[in-house]
């Protein structure tokens, strides 16, 4: 089965006539790849190259089998230790159209030797700039359970994921050199795989979540939202974030921000209306500030804090005398600089209500775990695994490839890698989306998963150039919005 459907889908994209090389390994990857030859060959549509990477493919009898099966035409190298025959060789791959790399699958979990790494090395070397890179499974010299990628590694364009989707192909490094990921149905069912412990947010599961509008519905209806940030130097972070949640849906916005900042904060979000809190000389939010919040904060039913907030004695004070577990708060989003606030203080978890989604991206996460920004990168999943059960909060780890961690031990895995979203203020647009999503009662881990495929697919909408502002994103939120509605069968 497996053989057959990457058979048609590489039908799907070549011409006739195309130049077809297939690497073909000593396991059951490099099978499939034979298999799958043998399909596109009953065409007799394209030039088709088979260069076996290893002696022991003679020695199974399934390989012989599908090469028998194979028309006499197709050119087979089964020895690249001869020079001439590899010069031979190099003529053919720097005219090939399409590539299929079926050396070695899922079970690589060692580092690729010569004189093996030689020949790849020395194959990857010779093709043109223009040919199609097509994996099978998993690219050669990716570690599917790590995501590590060998010195010698088969940059695909197209990855064929068999069956199901593997975490490689959305754990960096590897899933750079994956390229575009189509899951490959094998006929094989959920029932019969393995037990998955990391989940792929898909449209199809958001489409399915996302919060509807009825008729009759008013402001009220969907949800008020409290945002507490904002500074001299960050003036702009509480707008976007609130833009982002109405634009998500909600039905109102409060901005808590210093008095002395309101007057440049109103025209950049006339929509919200304010708290306008007491201020220090550095125009950073006083300590008493809390008691300001706290009069209507039973109004809201949730509240966003750190976007733009700054980091002071003040400031400190604040977090500390909105976030402790003896106040009645509201569903809670805790961002930026109040992540920071909290890795100063002694066992911050056991203080912060438990009814709570952290969004750090790596520098913060690193603050609050002691772990280094590389230590938490080489193990984004496993990272943002453990902490978010020993904080018994649900953490957001953002990045390529965002990891979403819930404290039952549950982890889902964002496909969107689009460094476009690589700018300043894109982290406040996220939190604004996730508020907008608990705001019309979406719970709290749906809307963390939702609000991570919301902001990279209107990511993607952008392309992947640079120059894209975190403004840029909020007016396509909700057409990605009535999208993911359409999607699930029922528009606005």
């Amino acid at each position: 089965n497996a053989g057959h459907a990457i058979a048609l889908a590489i039908e799907s994209r070549i011409t006739d006539g195309s130049q077809l090389v297939a690497l073909i390994g000593p396991g059951n990857n490099g099978l499939d790849g034979l298999i799958a030859c043998s399909e596109l060959r009953k065409t007799d549509s394209y030039i088709m190259t088979i260069i076996l990477l290893t002696n022991t493919v003679s020695e199974r009898e399934d390989f012989l089998e599908e090469l028998d099966l194979i028309n006499s035409d197709v050119k087979i190298y089964d020895s690249l230790d001869c020079d001439s025959k590899f010069q031979e060789i190099e003529v053919i791959l720097s005219k090939a159209d399409v590539v299929l790399d079926a050396i070695f699958g899922i079970g690589l979990s060692r580092n690729i030797e010569d004189p093996l790494k030689a020949y790849i090395n020395r194959i990857i070397d010779s093709l043109p700039e223009n040919v199609l890179k097509v994996a099978v499974d998993i690219p050669t010299g990716v570690n599917t359970d790590t995501g590590e990628v060998d010195q010698t590694v088969f940059g695909a364009d197209l990855t064929f994921a068999l069956a199901c989707p593997k975490l490689a192909h959305f754990t960096q490094p590897a899933a750079y050199f994956c390229g575009k990921v189509e899951v490959l149905d094998i006929g094989i069912s959920i029932k019969e795989m393995k037990e998955i412990n990391v989940n792929l947010i898909t449209e199809i599961f958001v489409g399915s979540k996302i919060p509807m509008r009825p008729l009759g519905s008013n402001k009220g209806s969907f949800g008020k939202i409290m945002i507490v940030g904002g500074s001299k130097e960050f003036v702009g972070a509480p707008a976007l974030a609130g833009k982002a949640a109405l634009r998500t849906g909600a039905g109102l916005v409060t901005s808590a921000i210093p008095t002395a900042i309101s007057s440049s904060f109103a025209p950049l979000f006339p929509e919200s209306t304010l708290i306008q809190l007491p201020e220090t000389s550095e125009n950073n939010s006083a300590w008493n500030s809390a008691k300001y919040i706290h009069k209507n904060l039973a109004e809201y039913s949730v509240m966003l804090i750190g976007c733009g907030l700054g980091v002071s004695n003040q400031t400190t004070n604040i977090v500390e005398n909105l976030l402790i577990p003896d106040i009645d708060v509201p569903k809670l989003i805790i961002d930026a600089d109040a992540l920071n606030i909290l890795s100063r203080m002694y066992k911050w978890w056991d203080k912060v209500d438990d009814n709570a989604i952290l969004t750090p991206h790596p520098g913060e996460m690193s603050r609050l775990t002691s772990l280094s920004i590389n230590e938490i990168q080489s193990n984004r999943i496993n990272v943002a695994q453990e902490f978010s059960c020993k904080w018994n909060k649900i953490v957001v780890l953002k990045g390529a490839n965002t990891v979403i961690a819930s404290p039952d031990g549950e982890v889902w895995v964002s496909k969107f890698a689009n460094p476009a979203l690589a700018s300043a203020g894109t982290g406040d647009v996220l939190a604004g989306i996730i508020a907008g999503l608990l705001a019309q009662n979406v719970s709290m881990v749906d809307a963390a998963l939702l609000g991570v495929y919301i902001h990279g697919l209107t990511g993607e909408t952008f392309g992947k150039s640079s120059g894209l502002l975190a403004s840029d994103l909020l007016e396509s939120i909700p057409f990605i919005m009535d999208r993911l509605r359409i999607n699930k069968g029922f528009k606005n």
